[in-house]
């Protein structure tokens, strides 16, 4: 999906902002499986290898300001039993946005792309293609406030079900708000609050429950119709920074798919905490819990259950978790960098689990 980010303040941006990453990983559950009575699945842990870098660009044009950004990243797992995850992420936003006279208003365009590519095997594992195309409208309150609203379309195809495919329009906000600050600026506090809207219509029909009347729901009984699958995908989320000596952040993002295919629709309440600041020797550290809790409206958790993630990088997960980073500078442009990451599900409807453990370390330049 395209970043609704603000354009102010670019005259004092660096023209271009380079980054390059590498390191490896030790994955336990590298091809991201759940387990349980009647699944026949099993955990492949594996060394990981990841190299990646970004670009940013921003600059003014025609009396406007655009911002250009595009990554890359790649993953290689050091298991034959999971060549199906050596993918290679693309990705690349086009931001353009134009003051009306002396307005505090502007108007533009976003454009984005997300693609990711199988590296060795035919299909990787949970490859993609997602389009997007926006309309902006910024209203500018200064310092303190600040709106920008979205209308576009989507489109979305998944590599290896194309039963999954889906297009449609889209409409989305973010306000942000600067609620209080110190005289010099050294703390402040400031919000953000989201919402969006996506009509989905897929490329494959929707199900129906076939299930016999007394009998509990399940994905063997369902049944095709003639009807074309459609969701409506909604989403609030409000989320709450402060920053001074420590940069801390409590988020809260309500998520409802309502779909007309049996199974499919989801009520997902996702709660975000997280915390960074300085630690002695140089060293950075930042902490982040989710908490996550999936609700599944009919009953019944589909097996190929694609509302499981948001498809804008290698790791999503869309799962509780914590994950602790450590950070130190060796030079200007370079330090190095050490994580960790646990994830479970929680709330879940089935017998199966889900867990996975990560342990990385790389380095990391920027300039």
């Amino acid at each position: 999906m395209v970043a609704l980010v603000l354009m102010h303040g670019l005259s004092s941006a660096a023209p271009w902002n380079v980054s390059f990453e590498a390191g490896a990983e030790e994955d336990s559950n590298v091809t991201r499986v759940e387990t349980g009575p009647g699944l026949d699945t099993e955990q492949i842990a594996a060394g990981v290898a990841r190299v990646g870098g970004k670009i940013d660009h921003r600059d003014h044009l025609l009396g406007g300001t655009y911002a250009v950004l595009a990554s890359a990243l790649a993953r290689a797992v050091a298991s034959n039993d999971a060549s199906s995850e050596n993918v290679v992420l693309l990705t690349g936003e086009l931001r353009y946005l134009h003051p009306i006279e002396k307005r505090p208003v502007a108007i533009g365009v976003g454009l984005g792309a997300v693609d990711a590519m199988p590296i060795t095997d035919a299909v990787g594992a949970r490859t993609f293609t997602n389009l997007a195309a926006d309309a902006l409208l910024v209203l500018d309150g200064g310092e303190e406030r600040h709106l920008t609203v979205a209308f576009g379309w989507r489109d979305f195809k998944y590599k290896e079900n194309h039963d999954f495919d889906w297009s449609g329009p889209s409409a989305s906000a973010r306000l942000d708000l600067n609620l209080w600050a110190t005289s010099g600026g050294t703390r402040s506090l400031e919000l953000a609050a989201i919402a969006g809207f996506e009509a989905r219509e897929y490329n494959s029909a929707a199900l129906a429950n076939a299930c016999p009347p007394d009998a509990a729901p399940s994905d063997g009984c369902s049944a095709g119709t003639s009807r074309t699958r459609r969701d409506r995908s909604q989403r609030i989320g409000v989320e709450v920074t402060y920053t001074g000596r420590v940069v801390a952040t409590v988020g809260y993002q309500l998520t409802v798919i309502d779909s007309n295919s049996f199974g499919q629709s989801l009520i997902r309440h996702r709660t975000t905490i997280s915390g960074t600041r300085s630690l002695p020797w140089g060293l950075f550290g930042t902490a982040l819990a989710i908490l996550q809790i999936d609700q599944f409206v009919d009953g019944l958790v589909v097996k190929k259950d694609l509302q499981r993630s948001e498809f804008t990088s290698l790791d999503d997960e869309n799962r509780s978790s914590l994950q602790l980073r450590l950070a130190k500078a060796v030079s200007a442009s370079w330090s190095i960098e050490t994580r960790a990451a646990l994830w479970r599900d929680l709330g879940g409807t089935m017998e199966s689990s889900f867990r996975r453990a990560s342990l990385y370390a790389g380095v990391i330049y920027a300039r």
